[in-house]
């Protein structure tokens, strides 16, 4: 089963929806909160396992993980 994990800041991660192919129904609703959360000054990160991480612009439902985080500001 893959997941949709959403990082926040000082409070760790939520994870936000799991997902698996043969199941269309959960790619959808994955799809649909991938898209309700990857919102501008947020990026997401394809994760596939140490040091095979990418970042990725839209909802892939073959990744076993993606990780929503938000950007990094420096002051």
């Amino acid at each position: 089963m893959s997941k949709l994990r959403l990082l926040k800041t000082g409070h760790g991660d939520l994870c936000l929806a799991e997902w698996d192919v043969a199941q269309p129904q959960t790619v959808g609703e994955a799809q649909r909160a991938f898209a309700e959360h990857f919102t501008p000054g947020r990026l997401a990160f394809r994760l596939d396992g140490p040091g095979k991480t990418r970042p990725i612009r839209e909802f892939d439902a073959t990744a076993p993980e993606i990780l929503l985080v938000p950007a990094i500001q420096g002051g």
